[in-house]
């Protein structure tokens, strides 16, 4: 592969990506343009060099289910193990980015709070029928997600349904995010841990 220019490393690491460390940050809504940029930050690192891990820094308020399912999804493709590390706020469709990292690689720092909901629809429908095509929808997207979350904790599907079902947003720390499975170590580099 040709040399990377300075400045382009400097666009690079404008835009979270830090080829260098081999450090992908996502500090925003998770929408397609923050998405976007992660997902080709995660294969231009993949094509440097498939066997050193990638790490995967998020602090989100969460975002579209959609570009959810998009990152999490091309994480699985690559060879590069995905290490995450939550900081912050790690909320709504944030927490299935950190649990499908790398197990005994997913950490938190220790002031990280987790949000979880159940997922709302912004669709513009009018017609009832639509109403109904909507609903069938949002619960095939929160089967998903709850199918996911299990596979990746050792909490199983139906505890990640029922605390989604309630009525209020679920908030918790890292100290529950650890005992739930989501994360595996709560990471304070100068406490040496």
């Amino acid at each position: 592969m040709s040399k990377i220019s300075k400045d382009l490393v400097d666009v690079y690491f404008q835009h979270g990506v830090d080829l260098n460390n081999r450090r992908i940050f996502l500090f925003d809504e998770i929408n397609e343009s923050s998405v976007g940029g992660v997902i080709k930050g995660l294969y231009l690192m993949e094509q440097n060099n498939n066997k050193l891990p990638i790490e995967l820094f998020i602090g989100s308020f969460g975002g579209s289910e959609y570009e959810m399912f998009a990152l999490y999804d091309t994480t699985r493709t690559l060879s590069s193990p995905i290490h995450t590390v939550a900081i912050g706020k790690c909320m709504s469709a944030a927490p299935l980015l950190i649990a499908g990292g790398e197990k005994g690689h997913r950490y938190a720092t220790p002031n990280t709070f987790f949000m979880i909901h159940e997922g709302s629809s912004d669709f513009g429908v009018s017609r009832k029928e639509d109403y109904r095509s909507v609903g069938k929808h949002l619960a095939q997207l929160h089967n998903t997600w709850s199918e996911l979350m299990a596979k990746h904790t050792n909490k199983p599907k139906i505890f990640w349904e029922k605390m989604c079902k309630k009525v209020h947003d679920t908030h918790f720390d890292v100290n529950t995010a650890i005992e739930w499975g989501i994360i595996d170590h709560v990471w304070d580099q100068k406490d040496g841990k």
